[in-house]
């Protein structure tokens, strides 16, 4: 259960493969390689043929469920292995092999909602703020389709309600729900740079307060940078915050599929 996106990129895997199969095959081999490792850390040495497992995908769209041996999902991945050496010439220079499909576990925790909404900015008087106020009037991101999922239980998120920021505007008070965030992140469909660039801007990868003339200087991109966090629930949202800049940099579009 997770929310995996893939940043495209013109590679020799993702032309081969295709970007549906890639994250597929990448998929299933994270799995149950994230699995075989849990299980030797059990002290379980049986042979990865001997393990079964039943494999469930929970999506908004419904749930599918397969019994499968841990050997099964490895040889369903192999394809992968003709493919991956040429991950070492990255066009995007992402470190890892495949680097370019990451995943965000669910459900997504407290501690990860309230971080990505403490990285809002502090004020509206930035050119982040005054943006951010602008694209949730134009786009009427209302977070209810991410309410939805919340409602159904904690199978998407661990808190049972939403986190909250709340500006004092021009106009008013002006308040953002984690809900909205959720949704302008990976409810709208395929991450075009333009809307990469305005989330990196929104969640402090970008400054706050970068002017809109220097969000076209690519030394600005070049700096942008999110810290590594310490604790593995944060980095998984960390990285895809990278991953936005990385996106702005190559002028590359991030496939969502949560």
């Amino acid at each position: 259960m997770a929310i995996d996106y893939l940043l495209e990129v013109d590679c020799a895997p993702q032309q081969s493969l295709g970007v549906e199969q890639l994250v597929a095959l990448s998929r299933t081999r994270i799995i149950a390689r994230s699995a075989l490792a849990h299980m030797r850390d059990d002290g379980d040495e049986r042979d990865p043929s001997e393990i079964e497992v039943q494999l469930t995908m929970r999506k908004p769209t419904g749930d599918s469920a397969r019994g499968v041996t841990l050997q099964d999902l490895l040889d369903e991945a192999r394809p992968l292995d003709e493919h991956t050496p040429a991950c070492a010439s990255c066009p995007a220079k992402l470190a890892h092999e495949l680097g370019c499909h990451r995943r965000i576990r669910y459900p997504i925790s407290e501690e990860t909602e309230a971080w990505l909404m403490s990285r809002l900015p502090e004020t509206l008087g930035c050119t982040a703020g005054a943006l951010l106020v602008r694209a949730l009037g134009e786009f009427g991101w209302d977070g209810e389709p991410t309410a939805k999922l919340r409602a159904s239980g904690t199978t998407f998120f661990a808190s049972r309600a939403p986190y909250g920021v709340r500006w004092q505007g021009d106009d008013g008070v002006i308040e953002i729900s984690s809900d909205q965030v959720f949704q302008m992140m990976f409810m709208v469909g395929h991450l075009a740079p333009a809307h990469s660039l305005m989330l990196a801007l929104f969640t402090g990868a970008i400054p706050h307060d970068t002017s809109l003339h220097a969000l076209q200087d690519k030394r600005t991109l070049e700096a942008a940078n999110v810290p590594v966090e310490t604790d593995p629930e944060l980095e998984q949202m960390a990285a895809f915050l990278r991953m936005l800049v990385v996106a702005v940099r190559h002028d590359a579009t991030i496939r969502i599929d949560g």
